[in-house]
């Protein structure tokens, strides 16, 4: 694989009754994927039930930053959808791309 990604999404919850509930849930279902998914892995979710919050972290490889940021948008929207959370709003793929930095430059600290 070309390039690893880390993703960070966050959702706000919107009529959860019971957030840890749906974390759970969301939580099986990423496992799912990383079953399914080649290149998706190491996924996880957490709640902030005082912001009424639910974010989730995965790492997705894959030959390019393109497929690799589509593959993890896949995953996780499947993931979504299969305990019942609707993505109507959901970022189309240039959308998503256009929010990922891609000229990153490193040097070394002295």
């Amino acid at each position: 694989m070309g390039v690893t990604v880390h993703a960070h999404w966050v959702f706000i919850a919107d009529g959860a009754d019971d957030l840890f509930g749906y974390c759970d849930k969301v939580m099986q279902a990423l496992l799912d994927q990383e079953r399914c998914v080649t290149g998706f892995a190491d996924s996880a979710v957490s709640a902030d039930a005082g912001r009424r919050v639910m974010e989730i972290e995965a790492d997705i490889s894959s030959d390019d930053l393109s497929h690799a940021i589509a593959e993890g948008h896949a995953a996780v929207r499947a993931a979504l959808h299969s305990v019942g959370i609707g993505t109507p709003e959901w970022p189309t793929h240039g959308e998503a791309m256009s929010l990922v930095l891609k000229d990153l430059r490193t040097e070394q600290l002295v």
